[in-house]
């Protein structure tokens, strides 16, 4: 059963008891990602992510992960485009320690200034690291020249100018427009009581102030046409090609992910086992699905050779009109179906999992679920529905590119992608 506590100061709580395991996975969601960031302040959900890792009031950096690993737990933090997590895994009897170090993180952090240029550093080699890895180049390329001017675009980490121009009130200022209990969810599954959570969460987190004023994001993006890359001496050709796509809360998103899955999606689909198994022009070769709070982006990446690259493109545009015009078989989407389902099913096993189902569900939609409820939701996708959402999909000619490599003529760049 799943309970949902709503705190004094409006904190939401989601919490699922699970008896036969003997830990406890606890995330707390912040609704602040790069989606809520400015050209300024771009980074900056990412940079405070790195600097609650930095010290407390009363723990050093390392005694943050020296207590957590001598419990055997495991502490960690990410940040998306749509937010920002912070969560724990331990045994079930470490709970309550988990929960202060956590809100200890949160809200004593002393963000002092020599750490704080030092992550700085640090970040600039992620960024650029990033920037050295093709295949994370398109897809963050991709998502830029499909949204153009819109907050989704903007990177995760930032840029260098915008990470060197974060200072401490800056983090303050979006703190305390952001890390507001309406604006936060705690999910915590494991072998605990209600009454635990209860008590523990009112002692850790009611410091948490009641709202501020968060500005709406916009209810959609604008998708804009475009093709761009960079040149880079490299041995392969990295490409990505994009669609727009279908938002999570979409009625079409399951029949896009069953469509994704024949597609590229899966070492069955379609695209692995043509391009790459039967005609070896490639190594890597698929298609994803990035879907947002609200909007999506449906897209194929590939690394290959670029004297291979016009007869890839002739087998992908063959694949498309292939779909668009409904050439999906029964075996194909009951295949997929399959194992949607089953890897879910798997996935579910796993508390964390659970806890970021039940946590991410909450922060976006205020929509408490059962995990298993998203079954009868993949069950229920219809043969038609898969081909009804690739005539959407690829309904017309034009196609975002993004792309890296050793080319620079611009003959040569149309000339490479020209899709239809």
């Amino acid at each position: 059963m799943i309970h949902k506590i709503i705190m004094d100061n409006g904190l939401r709580i989601i919490f699922e008891k699970i008896d036969h395991v003997k830990s406890v996975s606890t995330g707390i969601w912040i609704g602040a990602g790069s989606i809520n960031e400015t050209t300024i302040n771009n980074g900056i959900s990412h940079m405070i992510e790195h600097m609650l890792f930095k010290g407390t009031k009363k723990r050093s950096a390392f005694d943050i992960v020296e207590e957590i690993d001598s419990m055997g737990g495991q502490i960690n933090a990410f940040t998306t485009k749509e937010c920002t997590g912070y969560y724990t895994k331990v045994a079930s009897y470490f709970f309550d320690k988990s929960l202060e170090i956590l809100s200890d993180m949160i809200f004593n952090s002393v963000f002092d200034e020599g750490e704080l240029e030092k992550e700085k550093k640090v970040i600039i080699e992620e960024i650029l690291m990033y920037e050295d890895s093709p295949e994370d180049y398109v897809h963050e390329l991709l998502t830029k020249i499909s949204f153009e001017g819109n907050a989704i675009s903007y990177p995760i980490l930032g840029d260098i100018e915008s990470v060197i121009g974060i200072n401490r009130q800056i983090i303050d200022d979006y703190m305390d427009h952001y890390y507001t209990a309406d604006n936060v969810v705690i999910s915590i599954v494991g072998n605990i009581t209600l009454d635990e959570v209860k008590q523990l969460c009112n002692k850790y987190f009611n410091n948490f102030r009641k709202k501020s004023k968060i500005t709406e994001t916009p209810k959609s993006f604008d998708y804009t046409l475009n093709k761009q890359g960079i040149h880079k001496n490299i041995e392969q050709l990295h490409f990505c090609i994009g669609v727009k796509g279908f938002e999570r809360n979409s009625p079409h998103y399951y029949s896009t992910n069953i469509l994704n899955n024949v597609l590229g999606g899966s070492m069955s689909s379609r695209l692995f086992q043509n391009i790459r198994e039967k005609s070896g022009l490639v190594y890597s070769i698929y298609s994803f699905h990035s879907s947002y709070k609200m909007s999506g982006l449906f897209g194929i990446y590939s690394a290959l050779k670029e004297n291979n690259v016009e007869e890839v493109l002739q087998q992908i545009k063959h694949e498309i009109n292939s779909f668009r015009k409904g050439n999906i078989s029964i075996s194909e989407f009951e295949r997929a179906k399959s194992q949607i389902k089953g890897n879910y099913i798997l996935s579910l096993e796993n508390t964390s999992n659970r806890m970021t189902v039940l946590g991410r569900r909450e922060l976006f939609y205020n929509e408490t679920i059962q995990p298993e409820d998203i079954i009868p939701k993949i069950e229920s996708v219809a043969y038609k529905d898969v081909i009804d959402v690739s005539k959407m999909l690829f309904k017309g000619s034009d196609f975002n590119i993004a792309f890296t490599g050793n080319i620079e003529d611009n003959k040569e760049i149309d000339s490479l992608f020209k899709m239809y």
